[in-house]
């Protein structure tokens, strides 16, 4: 079986822009984050996770490398 290129899709998008204004307008759609408060449950969850593997690994558990 053949499968012609020309339908392969790109595994990395460079460059994905959005915008809401539709799904605001006719919708009614409203985000629960600004982008502020998304950086900050990130950064928050990361650090969470950040601390768990601390705490595993001076326990003497192997930590994977999920990071990278």
């Amino acid at each position: 079986m053949a499968v012609d290129p020309k339908y392969f899709r790109p595994t990395e998008v460079e460059l994905l822009i959005g915008d809401p204004t539709k799904s605001m307008t006719k919708l009614g759609w409203k985000p629960k984050y600004d982008l502020p408060a998304l950086v900050k449950d990130m950064m928050s969850s990361d650090l969470a996770l950040f601390k768990r593997d601390q705490y595993l690994q001076k326990g003497g558990h192997k930590i994977m490398n999920y990071y990278e």
